[in-house]
């Protein structure tokens, strides 16, 4: 799908890669074990679910195994720094070497990786996130803690509870993009920026292809060929917020022109991406998704 709002030269190529997370065998967790840093192994034993454990290694892996398709680096040579608040990176070094920005979300049963390539533009800010829809969130008690007024409003105006809960997830998704993007998580007051999302009828779809090359893997998902996807979601910020901006990407004085793109995985999971760069426009945007498996990601090497 290529952004079609926006016609100059210079652009970025997002990649969505939608991985369910099931059980690895011991010889798919050994491998996976064997591409980790001391830190990394360090972090995932720490949970004490053993799922936790399984989870939190399987992102990993699956996240080296994917930036290995875009470069000449096997999945054990990435290294990675961390912001401030813990927003994930390709150290300084690689980053320049490979030109890739990523982001990663999972939630429930599945994992989002997202990989940026800026083409002719400075590189930017970028998140993701996926979200599954709670049935059991008392979600009404919360409003006023995250969302701003317009949102809050917007979303008790919609006709039923059934919508009303759709919509928070919806817009949680695509809250946690943006300050996913911007690197301050939760240290960012939710309610300090808002999204306009309108109801679905009243936006523009543009439909994504989600390629797979397992019939079996899409059927057993439960996910369709074809995604739709809202783009150009308007975003309220504040003018002054600081960004945790690494030094090789963006200087601080730089006004940033944010685009955020909404999409529905299937009716229990959505995904959202946001992303920045400096100026004052749109740039355009070619984006692509693709359904895989950790067994898929693992067997390649």
């Amino acid at each position: 799908m290529t952004d079609s709002l926006t016609s100059s030269k210079n652009g970025v190529n997002v990649d969505l890669f939608f991985i369910p997370l099931n059980d690895m065998s011991a010889a798919q967790t050994s491998l996976a074990e064997s591409w980790l840093s001391d830190d990394e192994l360090a972090k995932v034993r720490r949970y004490r679910d053993p799922k936790a454990q399984i989870k939190g290694l399987q992102v990993r892996a699956a996240l080296r195994a994917v930036l290995s398709r875009y470069a000449d680096l096997s999945p054990h040579e990435w290294c990675f720094e961390y912001g401030a608040k813990g927003k994930p990176s390709l150290t300084a070094k690689l980053q320049q070497q490979t030109g890739l920005e990523f982001n990663l979300s999972h939630s429930g049963d599945w994992l989002l990786i997202g990989v940026a390539q800026f083409d002719g533009v400075e590189s930017g800010l970028f998140g993701v996130d996926i979200e599954r829809s709670r049935p059991k969130t008392d979600i009404y008690p919360i409003l006023n803690h995250y969302f701003s007024p317009q949102e809050t409003a917007a979303l008790l105006a919609l006709a039923d509870e059934a919508s009303q809960r759709q919509r928070f997830f919806d817009l949680w998704a695509l809250k946690e993009s943006y300050i996913k993007a911007t690197g301050l998580g939760l240290a960012q007051s939710l309610k300090s920026f808002a999204f306009e999302l309108k109801p679905f009828e009243q936006l523009a779809a543009e439909s994504l292809e989600l390629s797979c090359q397992d019939t079996g893997l899409r059927q057993a998902c439960g996910v369709a060929s074809m995604l739709n996807v809202y783009p150009h979601i308007p975003l309220q910020i504040p003018l002054q917020i600081p960004l945790q901006i690494p030094i090789h990407t963006l200087d601080l004085a730089d006004s940033l022109h944010w685009q955020t793109h909404f999409g529905r995985l299937t009716e229990e999971y959505r995904f959202a991406i946001s992303l920045a760069h400096a100026g004052n426009a749109a740039i355009p945007m070619t984006l692509t998704a693709q359904l895989s498996s950790i067994e898929v990601l693992l067997a390649d090497y």
